[in-house]
């Protein structure tokens, strides 16, 4: 079984780190970074929960923006972003906690790796990979983002954008930097490792799924560009294709190591869910199929049925709230699955893209997102799952287009929890029909997030910011 995380004493560990290089600091011949005061790997745990807190909490509203849930409107943090009206705080926190944080503790611990520990190459594998998690989630934020400019400060005091399609295609040559560095049989960080206790291959498999679904970003505007390399991880076994292998950040789920949302709701509402409901984009689909995950996402309401809310409507009588079958203290993240790496290929496939099995890669990725429930609250029984896949399982018999949606509509439906990736999705393929928010500020959905205030002023090249927020990402089409 994964090792699971034992955040407390994470925290005061990198607690006593922190204070040991502050007084170190104090001391200008010495160098605070020396490996006599702290080692790389007690910089992995502090950037793994320091990206999934931008993605639970700081990117809560991207859930809402996914039309995956709605917000009882019953305050503001909630109701706004709903309504398109972001805060500069949670604009902020997401920029500056990847940059400044995420992205920043990982150079930290590549130099200090490549300083004290210059043969460990698998260790350095492990950091470019989830560099390129990082910056992979940045643009698909932001759209354009520094990169080859990125956490130089000596260089580069006010870094450059890079276009998304720079930084998606640069976030696929990190990605093969880090495989190479893997596939050496050198050391690797074990204990420190919070998603695969240093499972080298389960890191290859991470980076190449990773790899796969920028590849398919680019490939919605110019495929012909990455066909062959997509053709390649077709039949590459090295990807996340099992549940078994799927890149999760467990949570304990013990006081004070619980998931950020849960800790929301123990915090401000008794461990009830007063805050989140259906969104009504989500149900519709659900209902419509009979899907069986309905009872793992949502609470019924009376009549034992399952009711969304339209987008900024905020009158949640007779809404189904979002289950605490997911919304629970042991809740892990998502970065990575199964069943998102077999839609992709069978996406691909459909499109012409690659050769392939289109039946094959969709019937996994629909058994790995109802297998992936199994052994939680919520898990869907075998019957369940067997009606499902007898009634929804082929896509042999469809025209193209209408298997190319019904893959869509399943890796939408698949993404439950994991806001960025659903949105993006939606950005992506246009699957399913988004409405625009009940009195919305913008007039289309909201399609990115405006650069924070200070970044602007701060950065003589940075964007102005005069971006609308409805401007289409370069990897629309």
């Amino acid at each position: 079984m994964k090792k699971l995380i034992n955040i407390k004493f994470i925290i005061l560990l990198l607690f006593a780190v922190t204070l040991i290089n502050c007084d170190a600091s104090l001391d200008v011949n010495e160098d605070p970074l020396a490996a006599s005061q702290i080692e790389a790997q007690l910089l992995y745990p502090q950037f793994f929960l320091q990206m999934s807190s931008n993605r639970t909490i700081e990117l809560n509203s991207v859930n809402i923006q996914a039309q995956h849930w709605t917000s009882g409107g019953s305050a503001g943090v909630f109701r706004n972003p709903e309504r398109y009206s972001l805060s500069p705080f949670t604009i902020g926190n997401n920029f500056t906690g990847i940059y400044t944080g995420v992205l920043r503790n990982l150079d930290l611990a590549k130099g200090l790796i490549e300083r004290n520990q210059p043969n460990q190459l698998n260790s350095i594998g492990q950091i470019k990979v989830f560099e390129a998690f990082a910056y992979l989630h940045i643009t698909q934020i932001y759209g354009d983002a520094p990169l080859t400019e990125a956490i130089q400060v000596l260089e580069f005091p006010n870094p450059n954008f890079d276009s998304q399609e720079t930084l998606l295609r640069g976030v696929v040559g990190r990605l093969d930097e880090a495989i190479t560095l893997l596939s050496t049989s050198t050391e690797i960080i074990t204990d420190a490792d919070l998603i695969y206790n240093g499972n080298r291959e389960n890191w290859i498999r991470f980076a190449n799924s990773l790899k796969l679904k920028t590849l398919m970003l680019i490939a919605n505007v110019n495929p012909s560009s990455v066909s062959a390399e997509i053709q390649a991880l077709s039949t590459n076994p090295m990807l996340i294709l099992n549940n078994s292998q799927n890149a999760y950040l467990r949570y304990p789920g013990t006081v004070g190591e619980s998931n950020p949302l849960w800790q929301t709701l123990d915090n401000y509402s008794g461990g009830t869910n007063i805050f989140w409901y259906a969104g009504k984009t989500l149900v519709d689909i659900m209902n419509a199929n009979n899907d069986p995950r309905r009872a793992t996402y949502f609470d019924t309401e009376d009549g034992g049925i399952y009711t969304g809310q339209s987008q900024g409507l905020f009158d949640p009588i007779d809404i189904s709230h979002v289950s605490l079958n997911i919304l629970r203290a042991d809740l892990e993240d998502r970065f990575s699955t199964a069943a998102e790496t077999n839609f992709f290929l069978a996406e691909a496939v459909l499109k012409g893209i690659i050769s392939g099995d289109a039946q094959s890669f969709y019937s996994t990725g629909l058994r790995a997102s109802l297998d992936s429930y199994d052994g939680q609250l919520g898990e869907i029984s075998a019957a369940d799952k067997n009606t499902y896949i007898n009634a929804r399982g082929s896509i042999t018999s469809l025209t193209n287009a209408d298997a190319i949606k019904r893959v869509n509509i399943e890796q939408y439906v698949a993404l439950f929890t994991r806001g960025l990736e659903a949105w993006t999705h939606w950005r992506r393929t246009k699957v399913p029909d988004f409405q625009l928010p009940q009195s919305a500020l913008l007039t289309d959905i909201i399609r990115r997030y405006p650069y924070p205030i200070d970044e602007i002023s701060s950065n003589e090249n940075s964007p102005d910011g005069s971006l609308p927020l409805i401007t289409k990402m370069w990897f629309e089409n």
